[in-house]
């Protein structure tokens, strides 16, 4: 029993290696945190991020842009939680960048566990899936209970149900306002009928 405890508790340990808030965009998938906790692989106060397992446009080509749009819409001037890359021993790319799943924080502080930001950027356009095997991190775990065939749906697709049963609900509320004007104008004709019978 106190197995089944735990098991919650170690995994989300990870997500909280570092955190820190985000000051500077580089790119959709690249950024600066100023860090507010630390681990041992932290070596500034200013630590630059790249995200795991996402290729996001460049900067200098069309959709790179808006790509970095959407990373400064989300995450300028918040605080973001890291779960650094264990597997290359310092964290690091070869740019020295820290190479991490990123997650936002919810209302009461804490890391929100799902989605992360590597994901949301897929999700949202902005960046494709590429698993490197080169870090600790799997891109399918990320769409839990989802197979790996449907990790890269967009956002759009992922809507296309409940959209649906909005437009459904909003059509028979719309069908039901109509019923109800056409019911009244129906009484408004038939009152003043009656009363210029009786006049």
């Amino acid at each position: 029993m106190i197995l089944f405890i735990l098991l919650p508790i170690i995994g989300l340990a990870a997500q909280d290696e570092a955190y820190g808030v985000v000051t500077n965009i580089v790119d959709g998938a690249t950024f600066d945190v100023t860090i507010e906790k630390a681990d041992s692989r932290i070596v500034s106060g200013v630590e630059r991020i790249r995200l795991a397992d996402v290729n996001s446009p460049e900067i200098e080509t069309a959709q790179g842009p808006s790509a970095k749009d959407f990373t400064f819409a989300v995450l300028m001037n918040k605080r973001v939680y890291l779960d650094i890359d264990d597997l290359s021993g310092n964290g690091r790319d070869t740019y020295g960048r820290l190479v991490s799943v990123v997650y936002l924080t919810g209302f009461y502080g804490q890391p929100l566990a799902s989605p992360n930001f590597n994901r949301m950027l897929v999700d949202s356009g902005h960046a494709v899936l590429d698993n490197f095997t080169n870090n600790e991190f799997n891109p399918k775990d990320w769409w839990s209970g989802q197979d790996s065939g449907s990790i890269a749906l967009p956002l759009e697709n992922l809507l296309q149900d409940p959209l649906r049963q909005l437009q459904q609900s909003a059509g028979n509320e719309l069908d039901q306002e109509a019923r109800g004007a056409w019911d009244w104008i129906n009484d408004q004709i038939s009152m003043r009928m009656a009363s210029r019978q009786k006049a």
